[in-house]
């Protein structure tokens, strides 16, 4: 299976910072996301990675070279001229993402998480359109946008997304970490010929309509939205207690 990190985002939150560096490396306690997340891949045994770039890609593409650093192997799908959204970017990915068999890890670039990704891949299961990870965030309700059925053991089948389809009564709202496994079919879904495309209006939903199942799993941990000064911060503050809890003690 390979894995995909979605690095192609403007991160207009974080101007002035997002004018000189791109989002995805930013640091978070001294490491850049972009290496957080390749070393989750990497620790999850994921050693073919793409990551799409746009706003000052050339940073990331060099940062990140052919990935020999992180242990593992890259590939640079650069948008210029063009940014084309979270689903353009997998359909310019296609080939890459289909040669690594049914299924793709795929990562936002702009978040950090403390999850166990091979905790994740075990959820997944090849009927289901996606296995997303979701997250719980009491001080982040505007997030809570997906709505899913319980099926327990902290597993759950994705109801509707921001009002597709219709929810039910008994559904609950999570959010969506950005982190998921997603079934190859799920390209078959978005446009081609280097339109701009969304992952969840032209994908999942779609899919969803057409009866595929679509599944969710909490994972334990953290997780943080580092879209804002505010979000990186914090992530900062736990990554540091977070790596002062596990050094040896004199």
């Amino acid at each position: 299976m390979r894995g995909f990190i979605l690095a192609a985002g403007l991160g207009t939150r974080l101007r002035p910072l997002t004018e000189v560096l791109p989002k995805p490396l930013v640091p978070v306690a001294g490491v850049p996301l972009m290496q957080r997340a390749i070393g989750q891949l990497a620790d999850a045994g994921v050693g073919e990675i793409g990551l799409n770039t746009f706003h000052l890609g050339a940073q990331i593409a060099d940062f990140v070279g052919d990935g020999a650093k992180f242990g593992v192997r890259t590939t640079v799908f650069d948008e210029a001229p063009a940014i084309l959204g979270t689903g353009g970017g997998l359909k310019n990915a296609e080939g890459f993402l289909r040669d690594g068999g049914d299924a793709f890890v795929l990562a936002n670039g702009d978040v950090w998480h403390s999850f166990d990704l091979r905790v994740l891949l075990a959820a997944h299961r090849r009927d289901a359109l996606a296995t997303l990870a979701v997250f719980r965030a009491p001080h982040r309700p505007e997030l809570h946008q997906v709505f899913i059925r319980d099926v327990g053991q902290g597993r759950g089948e994705v109801a509707h997304i921001r009002g597709a389809p219709q929810q039910t009564p008994s559904d609950f709202a999570v959010i969506y970490s950005g982190v998921g496994i997603y079934s190859t079919r799920l390209l078959d879904l978005l446009p081609g010929g280097g339109v701009e495309a969304c992952l969840v209006r032209q994908g999942l939903v779609p899919g969803m309509a057409q009866g595929l199942r679509v599944d969710t799993v909490e994972l334990s941990g953290a997780w943080f939205d580092c879209g804002t000064r505010a979000e990186v911060l914090r992530a900062s503050a736990y990554a540091l207690r977070l790596r002062a809890s596990a050094e040896p003690r004199a």
